[in-house]
């Protein structure tokens, strides 16, 4: 079956794939952050973020757990900074 995905079967694709990471990021999440809902909040933006990368979706799936792993880190620790930057001179 060679035929391009409607945008409805694209967006189902991506999201049958995110989910199978749902969990999984919301584990490493959690233990980084020890916070239920900054956990939750720390997923729910890297799987917006790899939900635009369109190279995630071609990857093997070892590959994509990886990145979902540093994606998650990435938004974890984020998460962690204080709300304002620009008060420790970051701009």
């Amino acid at each position: 079956m060679n035929r391009a995905f409607t945008r409805h079967e694209e967006l189902q694709y991506k999201a049958a794939v995110l989910k199978q990471y749902e969990v999984y990021g919301y584990q490493v999440a959690y233990y980084v952050l020890e916070n239920e809902a900054l956990a939750a909040q720390a997923v729910m933006q890297a799987l917006k973020q790899l939900f635009q990368d369109e190279q995630f979706f071609k990857q093997p799936q070892s590959e994509q757990k990886q990145q979902t792993k540093r994606a998650v880190m990435k938004h974890s620790l984020l998460s962690k900074l204080p709300a304002r930057p620009s008060s420790l001179g970051i701009i």
